[in-house]
Parts: C-alpha cells; sequence; structure tokens
C-alpha cells in the first residue's frame, strides 16, 4: 500500500476516534497513570522546604488514606453523573435535531476531556491508596501527596460545573446550529478538495477522455458501505505506459451495493480487474456517511434540524427561519469557493481522471428543497426563504442565479395552493418581485 492511500485511511480513522468518548478518556487514563508512578516516585523522596510547610500541612497516613477514598469514591460518583448527562444530552439532541446530529456531540472535545480528567482523577486516587504504604515512613511525602489530591479535587469541582453549562448550552438549538456552521467553515478546504492545486494536475476538456483506441476494465465494488474519501491523486499517478485514465462513477457520500462499478480503467494493454486491487483501496469504504469530502454533509444536518423544527410535533418554526439564515450564509461563502474539475490529467504523464464531483447548484438544492416542501402552510417561514434565495440570487454569478430562480418559483406556485389572508399574500409577493424583474 502506498504512503497516499495509508495517509487517506489514518484521516478515516482518526475521524472514527475523534467521534468516540472512549478514545481521548484512555489516552488520558493511560497518560495519568503514568505520571501517577511517576509523581509517586518523586513524592516518596519530597522533603519539604521550610517556606513550603505554611502551605502544606502536615498529616498522617490515615488522614492521606481517608482523604484518597473520599475522593476516589466521589469521582466515580460525579464521573458516572457525567456519562449520565452526557447520554440524556445525546437523546434529546436525537429527538429534536435528529440522529445525525449526534455525530457532533460526541465529536465535541469539552465533553471528552471533563470525563478523561475525572477518571484519570479517580485512576490516581486508586494508585495512590495502593502504593501509600511504600511511603509511609516520608511524613513529607504523605503530605505532598495530600496536597496533590486536594488540588486535583479542586480543578474536578471546577470541570464538573463547566461541564454543567455546556451541557446545558450545547443542546439549544441556536448553539447546535451555530456548531453544524463553524465545522463546515473550518473544514471548507477539505469538502471541495482540489487535487488540480497540484502542479502536476490540470483541469482539462472532457474530450481529452474519450477511450475509444483502448482497453476498458471495470472495477466492480466488494462490499457495501458508504464512500467515505476518495484519493483522486493515486488515479493520477497511475502508470503511463499501462493506463491512459481512469473514470470514477463515485463520489464521497455515496451509497455503494456490492458489486457496482466503483470506476473504469482505460488502459494500453489487456488487464483484468485483479490488477486494480490496490487501486481499489484509494476508495475508502464506511458503515456511516462522514463529513470528508462531502459538502453536503454539513447542509444536510441544518436541513435536518430545519425539518424537525417545521414538523407538526415540534412546530417551531424560528428555528427553520435561523436554519434557513445559515444556509443562505454558508451558501454565499460556497459561491466564492472554486469547485473540483470533472476531468483532469497529470501534465508529466498525461494520465487523466474524470470524475463525479459537487456543483453549486447541487448544494443550493440539497439546501432549499426540502425545506420549501415543508414549509407548506407557514407563509413566515416561505416568506424568509423567498428573501434569502433574493439576497443569494444577488451574490451569486449569473450561471448559477437559474437554479435559485427555480426554488423561488416553487415557493411561488405553492402559494397558490395555501389560503393566506391578504397581507401575507401581499408580503410574499413582495419578496418574490426581484424574480421577477429578473425574468423580464
Amino acid at each position: 500500500m502506498t504512503l497516499r492511500l495509508i495517509i487517506t485511511r489514518v484521516r478515516v480513522l482518526w475521524e472514527s476516534l475523534s467521534t468516540s468518548y472512549w478514545f481521548i478518556p484512555v489516552l488520558m487514563m493511560s497518560i495519568g497513570v503514568a505520571l501517577c508512578y511517576l509523581c509517586l516516585a518523586v513524592i516518596g523522596r519530597a522533603m519539604l522546604p521550610d517556606w513550603l510547610r505554611p502551605l502544606i500541612p502536615l498529616v498522617t497516613q490515615n488522614n492521606v488514606q481517608q482523604l484518597l477514598s473520599t475522593v476516589a469514591g466521589a469521582m466515580i460518583t460525579v464521573t458516572s453523573i457525567a456519562f449520565s448527562m452526557t447520554l440524556v444530552s445525546l437523546t434529546l439532541a436525537s429527538n429534536q435535531f435528529g440522529p445525525r446530529l449526534i455525530r457532533n456531540f460526541m465529536h465535541d472535545r469539552n465533553t471528552q476531556w471533563v470525563l478523561g480528567l475525572l477518571v484519570t482523577t479517580f485512576l490516581f486516587c486508586l494508585i495512590s491508596l495502593h502504593h501509600l504504604s511504600s511511603i509511609s515512613s516520608n511524613q513529607d511525602a504523605i503530605s505532598v501527596l495530600a496536597g496533590v489530591t486536594v488540588f486535583l479535587a479542586l480543578i474536578d469541582c471546577v470541570t464538573i460545573i463547566f461541564f454543567i453549562h455546556h451541557v446545558s448550552r450545547s443542546i439549544q438549538a441556536d448553539q447546535v446550529i451555530a456548531d453544524c456552521v463553524f465545522q463546515f467553515e473550518n473544514n471548507l478546504d477539505s469538502l471541495l478538495p482540489l487535487p488540480e492545486n497540484h502542479s502536476a494536475y490540470q483541469a482539462i476538456a472532457e474530450q481529452w477522455t474519450s477511450p475509444e483506441s483502448s482497453f476498458r476494465v471495470n472495477v466492480y465494488a466488494t462490499t457495501s458501505g458508504y464512500i467515505q474519501t476518495i484519493n483522486y491523486a493515486s488515479f493520477l499517478s497511475q502508470p503511463a505506459a499501462q493506463i491512459a485514465g481512469t473514470e470514477v462513477f463515485v463520489r464521497s457520500g455515496d451509497h455503494v451495493l456490492c458489486g457496482e462499478p466503483l470506476f473504469s480503467a482505460c488502459c494500453h494493454q489487456p488487464l483484468n480487474e485483479e490488477d486494480f486491487a490496490t487501486l481499489r483501496q484509494a476508495i475508502v469504504f464506511g458503515a456511516n456517511r462522514t463529513p470528508i469530502q462531502d459538502p453536503e454533509f454539513a447542509i444536510t444536518q441544518l436541513v435536518e434540524i430545519a425539518l424537525r423544527a417545521l414538523s407538526p410535533g415540534i412546530n417551531d418554526p424560528h428555528t427553520a427561519i435561523t436554519c434557513v439564515d445559515k444556509l443562505t450564509a454558508l451558501c454565499v461563502k460556497v459561491s466564492t469557493r472554486e469547485f473540483p474539475a470533472q476531468p483532469l490529467v497529470n501534465t508529466t504523464t498525461e494520465v487523466w481522471l474524470k470524475r463525479r464531483t459537487f456543483t453549486f447548484a447541487g448544494i443550493i438544492d440539497k439546501a432549499y428543497s426540502q425545506i420549501i416542501q415543508a414549509a407548506v402552510g407557514q407563509s413566515a417561514v416561505l416568506r424568509h426563504l423567498l428573501f434569502n434565495l433574493g439576497k443569494l440570487h444577488e451574490k451569486c454569478e449569473h450561471s448559477v442565479r437559474a437554479a435559485i430562480t427555480q426554488h423561488a418559483k416553487s415557493i411561488y406556485i405553492l402559494k397558490e395552493q395555501m389560503s393566506l389572508s391578504e397581507a401575507d399574500e401581499r408580503k410574499l409577493e413582495e419578496a418574490y418581485q426581484p424574480f421577477k424583474n429578473s425574468l423580464i
């Protein structure tokens, strides 16, 4: 396996680890155990200077043992409470915002660090109790151990107060929406990858990818699952003596069934599917859809929040309006980006690549189409959608304005199917007026 493929798989593995509640706590526990033994070794030879004795009072071995037992029992109790609060927040998020939002909560570093710190403190007290007899002859060492334990307990008290505040804040709708937007903006470079930024790769016309004089080999999926990421550079780095180019039929976020074609290779000589076993590994499968190379993932999360808010069971149009505002802001931001080209060529070897890529029109459709259908009967939401589409229409280039106008037309058609008051109908007409002017 080449270094490129290893990096791709490590990236997918890190995505899986970063959204788990065990990786960072286990890492902190391992480091904490090592530091605990190091601390006990240092404390065992500790001699307090005279200026420090007023700050660290002398205590007996029985007092330290009772202190360690109390802190250990308190920490494991607080840890169970923290885990319970986390599960409650996940349940509320799943019911109110949708199960796909659970990933964002599990990705929260603050929660992972809090759980890790609480469990690490418990292990420190447990190990210290086990080794307490080894430093019982050194009164200063016992006093220092008591001081360290009290210090850790104070830190944990502050931590649990912060955790309660953080959990109560993280389940608020505005905060959940803001977190989705923040992750999308921070990962925009990886969501819209541009291999053609490499000096050896260049976008080309589609006529270059004609396979008329080549042997064609189709490579099929050996398993079912979601496409999590694709290393396009591996396709462009194939030896020119064997391969003229490849056409990739899938993209990140697609669900592929076993036996479906993944890509087709145009070869200069007869080859079979087994010759592309290594290249097949450039397409990474997984059980879940991930945001790696998938700009529609975060868009879908915001859409799901809006759809839940518009459902009869929740009926929260203000949250839906907030989602529409954020979706419009993201679409404006994405409109300034260069989207990956579909056909590419390696200028050194002239090996070409044809692929399916994301388009701005597709992102706009993903952002607005379902919300428009769900907002039937909500004149305020429809009016807000028209205003935001009007703003997006002004900000975007002429080449994509047709797609925006089409969504505005859909809202206008839905208006005819609704029983509206004269005031609501007039407001919707005013919101649609910019699109009427653009059609004249």
